[in-house]
């Protein structure tokens, strides 16, 4: 398996406390988004995760996706 194969992981806990600071729930982040409910939900739980979604979540709250990437030795940690 070469490290391209890998789906990105994100830290669903940190775009969580980024929603708790601004007072937002999912239909808050979905909306900001232009997303979803579904799609925020199933994102948060971890069942269906990709790249572009993160993108959009991460710039709804403002943030680069990079704040929210989880690396190998992040995950690790």
């Amino acid at each position: 398996m070469h490290d391209g194969d890998q789906k990105p992981r994100f830290n669903l806990s940190l775009m969580r406390q980024d929603m708790a600071a601004k007072g937002w729930l999912n239909t808050d982040l979905a909306r900001s988004a232009r997303v979803s409910d579904m799609t925020v939900s199933r994102f948060l739980r971890g069942d269906r995760q990709t790249a572009r979604t993160a993108k959009k979540l991460a710039r709804a709250l403002g943030y680069s996706v990079r704040r929210y990437l989880l690396t190998a030795e992040k995950s690790a940690a």
